[in-house]
């Protein structure tokens, strides 16, 4: 019962940016590469990248999968850290850079935190970039590649975002962290 009015403010925020997003194209006043202004339900902007998925291809990893290793790891004393993690790795296979398994988390309104684990080595990277305060993200099992503010997106053609919730950002996996793509 104590949670009710939290989850109350969810579904109410939930409904809220469901519709708000604007998905018919006739409604559209100026598509740019840039945001002048917001407003109160954003502008439908182009999206345009010279990256895509294909550009960071990753081979697919097909031997077996290793479990989380937690030595080490500066969360391995928090149980629900751990069950959170090993519940992950067993209900997902690999879904990125052909040998990783991403886990997200909320971390409150339009916010997730990321953990990723090598599932060759067990490695869990915690400390990593972008991890929180983003609108979504979208990766694929065969690609470095990783775009924060997904869900701005107005459908799977990746083409024109509502930019209320700001621009879609692309990051690379590389070197243990991910980089921003200019």
């Amino acid at each position: 019962m104590k949670h009710l009015p939290f989850i109350i403010f969810l579904l109410t925020l939930t409904l809220t940016l469901t519709c708000c997003k604007n998905t018919n194209p006739n409604k559209v006043q100026s598509v740019s590469t840039e945001s002048s202004s917001n407003t109160t339900e954003g502008k439908l902007i182009k999206f345009t990248s010279k990256y895509n998925f294909e550009t960071f291809k990753a081979n697919l990893f097909t031997g077996e999968t290793v479990s989380p290793d937690f030595s080490n790891n500066v969360f391995s004393k928090d149980k629900e850290y751990v069950k959170f993690i090993t519940e992950g790795c067993k209900n997902n296979a690999i879904n990125f850079g052909g040998h990783f398994t991403i886990l997200q988390r909320s971390c409150g309104a339009i916010c997730e935190h990321l953990f990723i684990v090598d599932r060759i080595t067990g490695k869990i990277y915690t400390d990593i970039r972008p991890n929180d305060g983003r609108y979504g993200y979208l990766y694929k099992k065969d690609s470095y590649l990783l775009i924060a503010n997904s869900n701005s997106f107005q459908d799977d053609s990746l083409t024109y975002y509502n930019d209320f919730f700001g621009k879609p950002e692309m990051y690379i996996w590389k070197d243990n962290n991910f980089q921003r793509l200019k």
